[in-house]
């Protein structure tokens, strides 16, 4: 990919300054760009204009991705390209030829309309195919794309996370990519998640819970993958500051993706000091994402019955109790909840507010792992 010629021709567009510029990135060093950043910071937009510009001058194709098959159905990427059209972006990308777009068959075209929207004419080729990682086996057979040079993988910071649904979005890479060496690939979040599986499966999560907002950094996996980690942030101006303060002005640290002032943060109850709490057991254990929680079963005067989880240093052990979304390895492992009267119990403390976490990572972990079981049978 000639990226002097790309960068020039984005350059072209004179997009407005203050969002996510796509043409400062180490495009020769890196294959992999994670970009996060609050929401209305350009950063979608940005990108597939720079990916358009790609299209027009190598022939590249776009590989716009999104987790879930609803996510690309056309009354869900109506808007997608609202901002591109309604700056005449696409008149200047194609230099005339074309003055909009329309939506075929998971694909978009460059077209012309008659002045009574009848479609006139449209490209021959797709400048950007969309694909969904629920449907990757689907891809492995059916899927060509010798010019699918772009791959961008929007949104993919989630609340609703499958299990293995990054080997899933790999294995769309894997068939995209085929033997080819130019691809690059783009993934976009906003500010939502720290504990993003995505994350640890790339071997990020370090970084991603220290890295500051506004800042980025480069890093390499241990088999030697180059990664760019980007956690943009266009600052607090005044008139960002007014506005947050004339709609936003809320004490919910869940909205830092919105005010633009950190990552959104779930505030999760820490155990308080107690004299007369008691440990009743430490069998019970969690499994998800690769890490393994501790749920110490208590007691005390004040609280009652209650869970403090806490992220294990040692276990588990051959008497544990393991909660597990995956292979039960032997007797000691139980599929989501359990089913004895004691699996039973945890759970239901769980669901009455009556767990503490050593910290809001492991309360998020153990959130999303009692999301995903509780959404098993609808996303599997």
């Amino acid at each position: 990919m000639n990226f002097k010629k790309i960068t020039k021709k984005y350059k072209s567009l004179n997009c407005p300054t203050g969002y996510y510029d796509p043409t400062t990135l180490p495009y020769d060093r890196d294959k992999y760009f994670v970009i996060c950043t609050e929401r209305s910071t350009g950063k979608t937009t940005n990108i597939l204009l720079y990916g358009m510009c790609a299209n027009w001058i190598e022939g590249d194709q776009i590989i716009y991705i999104r987790q879930f098959e609803p996510m690309i159905e056309r009354r869900n990427l109506r808007t997608l390209f609202s901002t591109i059209k309604e700056f005449g972006y696409i008149e200047k990308i194609t230099e005339g030829k074309y003055k909009d777009i329309i939506y075929q068959s998971h694909s978009w075209y460059y077209c012309n309309y008659t002045e009574e929207g009848e479609l006139l004419d449209r490209s021959t080729d797709p400048f950007m195919i969309c694909l969904s990682c629920d449907q990757s086996e689907l891809y492995k057979s059916t899927l060509n794309t010798p010019k699918g040079n772009y791959i961008l993988y929007d949104e993919f910071c989630s609340k609703r996370t499958r299990q293995n649904e990054f080997v899933d979005f790999v294995d769309i890479c894997k068939t995209v990519i085929r033997g080819r060496v130019e691809p690059i690939i783009f993934m976009l979040g906003n500010t939502i998640d720290r504990n993003c599986q995505y994350f640890y499966e790339m071997e990020i999560n370090d970084i991603a819970n220290s890295l500051p907002l506004g800042a980025h950094t480069e890093t390499i996996t241990h088999d030697g993958t180059c990664i760019y980690v980007d956690f943009f942030s266009p600052g607090m101006t005044p008139q960002k500051t007014q506005h947050n303060k004339l709609f936003f002005g809320f004490k919910n640290k869940k909205l830092g993706a919105i005010t633009g002032k950190d990552w959104s943060l779930t505030v999760m109850p820490h155990p308080p000091i107690d004299d007369t709490r008691e440990v009743l057991t430490r069998r019970f254990y969690l499994i998800f994402e690769d890490r393994v929680i501790n749920l110490e079963l208590c007691r005390s005067e004040n609280d009652g019955t209650h869970v403090i989880a806490h992220m294990a240093t040692k276990g588990p052990y051959n008497d544990s109790i393991i909660f597990t979304l995956g292979l039960r390895l032997d007797w000691r492992y139980r599929y989501k909840f359990g089913h004895t009267k004691a699996d039973k119990l945890i759970w239901t403390l769980y669901e009455r507010k009556q767990f503490y976490f050593a910290s809001n990572a492991v309360g998020a972990i153990v959130d999303k792992y009692y999301q995903a079981a509780k959404d098993y049978r609808r996303l599997y």
